[in-house]
């Protein structure tokens, strides 16, 4: 059966957050497995698109944090946030990044509860949008609700899929739909040193405003 590693991270302010999972996309083919990353947040924050405008008008009520993946804003108070690195040498690696979205988004779907599916077609957002105000396709919906979503970046380094589930979800629900996708088993995980040094030079020199 195959391997995969699990973080689960403390909770920390937003700029940590994305500088630890930079970090781990940065030694996704060092590492040579997938690894699901589950975190929070220390106080309410909002994260943005890479590709989106400083949402200027958060400041003052919560953290603002540019996200390493494009998507849309995401408000991270109740949310249930997750990381996925998939390495280069992966097979999940090798999907189109529609096909490696909805595989991850297929694990999720199996982790709620509610009756969910994955959003078949939607046109794409423009501009400064909110996340959960407009799925996409894979998405993961029930009826017209958005459940869930996500954003990727694709590089030589690997696949680094960020998303956010509407409320609380238990760790151990979210394990077990990525257990029942992808017929893995999880091995604890904590940062190398090396990665724990690069996390704090990320921190420091791109994502604390």
């Amino acid at each position: 059966m195959e391997v995969w590693d699990y973080l689960h991270s403390p909770a920390a302010d937003a700029a940590t957050n994305m500088a630890v999972d930079h970090a781990l996309l940065r030694f996704a083919a060092t590492r040579g497995r997938p690894l699901l990353r589950l975190y929070s947040w220390q106080q309410p924050a909002v994260s943005y698109g890479y590709f989106q405008k400083f949402p200027a008008q958060f400041s003052g009520h919560y953290e603002i944090v540019r996200r390493p993946t494009g998507g849309g804003l995401v408000y991270h108070v109740n949310d249930t946030t997750y990381t996925v690195v998939i390495p280069p040498s992966h097979a999940l690696y090798r999907l189109s990044t529609a096909d490696a979205y909805q595989a991850i988004h297929r694990a999720v779907a199996a982790a709620l509860t509610a009756q969910t599916e994955l959003l078949r077609q939607a046109k794409a957002p423009r501009g400064q949008y909110e996340c959960f105000q407009n799925p996409v396709a894979g998405d993961v919906v029930t009826g017209n609700q958005k459940l869930a979503g996500g954003a990727q970046r694709r590089g030589r380094d690997g696949v680094l899929h960020q998303g956010s589930i509407a409320g609380r979800v238990d760790a151990n629900r979210l394990l077990a739909g990525f257990r029942q996708e992808f017929q893995i088993k999880f091995a604890p995980y904590e940062l190398t040193a090396a990665e724990q040094t690069e996390a704090d030079r990320l921190r420091r020199g791109k994502y604390v405003r």
